[in-house]
């Protein structure tokens, strides 16, 4: 199998909700913060929950596009009914094929074509797909993760590498499990980019109950999130894009199904989408 692999991007996305809207909005529902149960039994007063700034993050967001072709021949066996009676054998070409229960087994090559693209959106967190929409209209800045370490923000660094999201587009089915002969086996993978989405978070007090909890309005889509503390743990001035984009040969033959992988890296890939 070849994979072709698009030269690697990495965008910062510009916020639509401002610091101030994050904070109303955080204020309504920071209660929230603390799960339904405590709410259920605790029922917190509006003055009994504290709320502070901690600040704009950087989330990130994974974004990965392949195109997948398979030319490959297949060995079935058709039954062909046979409609007039009393016929003992049919004669298909050179060979002679009998007739059992009103049908002929007539052996076949089919000659197949499996062409599809496929695109994922994924958290690099949770490692859980996502809604892209509300990101596509944001402003998309490329950044250079050498040197992306804003002053008045932190950065999340992924949990979820760039070989995982290319494990999670291709699937397990990635090759026709059923294949005689293969003819080709080609896989373009287009694009994988990491998006850095911007967020403001949160720290909610519940002095009288001794509880803390963090909560996270994403400045894109306005969503709030409760966040245990130890979430925000792996927070780093830069990203590593060594360490984030393993995507060698080596790598690719353990995570994708198969193995036998020959890895190319296209850069005009990268130019076409640039222009």
């Amino acid at each position: 199998m070849e994979i072709v692999i698009a030269e690697q991007g990495a965008f910062r996305l510009e916020p639509v909700i401002t610091a101030e809207e994050a904070r109303g909005r955080a204020s309504a529902h920071k209660a929230s913060a603390f799960g339904t149960l405590s709410r259920l039994f605790a029922r917190p007063k509006e003055g009994d929950i504290a709320i502070s700034d901690l600040g704009l993050c950087y989330l990130p967001l994974w974004h990965a596009k392949a195109h997948l072709r398979f030319l490959y021949d297949r060995r079935e066996l058709y039954k062909v009914p046979v409609k007039t009676p009393h016929v003992a054998s049919v004669s298909v070409g050179p060979d002679d094929h009998a007739v059992a229960s009103g049908t002929i087994e007539l052996p076949v090559v089919e000659h197949c074509e499996r062409d599809e693209r496929k695109e994922l959106w994924l958290d690099g967190l949770s490692d859980q797909p996502m809604n892209a929409q509300p990101y596509l209209q944001a402003s998309a800045i490329p950044v250079d993760l050498d040197e992306f370490a804003p002053e008045d923000a932190k950065i999340v660094a992924p949990t979820v590498r760039a070989s995982a999201v290319v494990r999670a587009l291709l699937g397990d089915d990635l090759r026709p499990t059923d294949a005689d002969a293969v003819k080709e086996e080609r896989v373009n993978v287009e694009c994988i980019d990491l998006y850095l989405r911007p967020a403001f978070n949160f720290k909610c007090v519940w002095t009288e109950k001794n509880k803390t909890a963090d909560l996270t309005l994403d400045a894109v889509t306005g969503e709030l999130q409760s966040r245990p503390s130890a979430a925000m743990a792996a927070v780093g001035k830069l990203l590593k894009p060594e360490t984030l984009f393993d995507l060698g040969a080596e790598t690719l033959n353990v995570i994708v199904p198969g193995g036998a992988i020959v890895l190319k890296v296209a850069k005009a890939f990268a130019d076409k989408r640039k222009t």
